[in-house]
């Protein structure tokens, strides 16, 4: 992520040169990197600074990558030499949050960046696209609902789906992980099966909230990085 288009043709060249494959993306807000996220779940990302001085918005943006379900390896590529100081002592609280794989500053070698690349993807534990793993991520999706008070939940074996009730209305809602946008929807069904769509969520915990809320259920789903649209 980087919006100096340049700078992102001559790294995407470099990556791709070294058998990576790259995306780039230049808009550098929240629901913009949320959403590229979610739907690519790429091995590591070069972040670099977002709107303000310094660093930025993209030290809020690196810790939420870092709280993700999946955390992405991400790397600060940034200009800015006091950002750069402060990432690689790692001591205040948004660097410790943050939790860089590796600092590249700018001007920045080849050496320097394809060794950043390599260790932070190093870090990583690849998404599974697999049948299996797609299981594994409804079978988790199940469990996190029922522990919220969801009742007859009924999940898909492919993707991230299911349909369920509450203890607390009468009502059957649905959650779907929608891949190609990054994100979760979640909808109600009213008396004569017309769905209510009730929010998207770039998050699952946000998702799992917006049909049982924390209050109702008298537990904390946790806190969520993701922001509803």
């Amino acid at each position: 992520m980087d919006n100096d288009a340049d700078i992102a043709e001559v790294v995407s060249a470099i990556l791709g040169d070294e058998g990576y494959a790259v995306e780039t993306l230049s808009a550098q807000d929240h629901p913009s990197i949320a959403a590229a996220v979610g739907i690519h779940e790429p091995d590591c990302i070069l972040l670099d600074g977002s709107r303000g001085s310094g660093f930025g918005d993209s030290w809020t943006e690196a810790a939420y990558l870092a709280a993700r379900r999946r955390s992405v390896p991400t790397i600060m590529f940034s200009a800015h030499s006091d950002a750069v100081a402060e990432a690689n002592e790692g001591t205040s609280d948004r660097a410790t949050a943050a939790r860089f794989a590796a600092v590249v500053a700018k001007p920045f070698s080849v050496d320097e960046l394809l060794g950043a690349v390599g260790e932070a993807v190093g870090r990583s534990e690849p998404f599974d696209h697999s049948p299996a793993g797609e299981r594994a991520r409804t079978d988790e999706l199940v469990s996190r609902l029922r522990a919220a008070g969801a009742t007859d939940v009924r999940a898909g074996n492919r993707r991230e789906w299911a349909t369920f009730g509450s203890v607390h209305d009468e009502h059957i809602y649905q959650l779907y992980w929608w891949q190609r946008l990054g994100l979760y929807i979640v909808g109600r069904y009213d008396p004569d099966a017309r769905l209510e769509t009730l929010g998207r969520y770039f998050e699952l915990e946000a998702a799992i909230a917006a049909a049982l809320p924390p209050a109702a259920v008298g537990a904390n789903t946790g806190t969520s990085f993701g922001r509803d649209l």
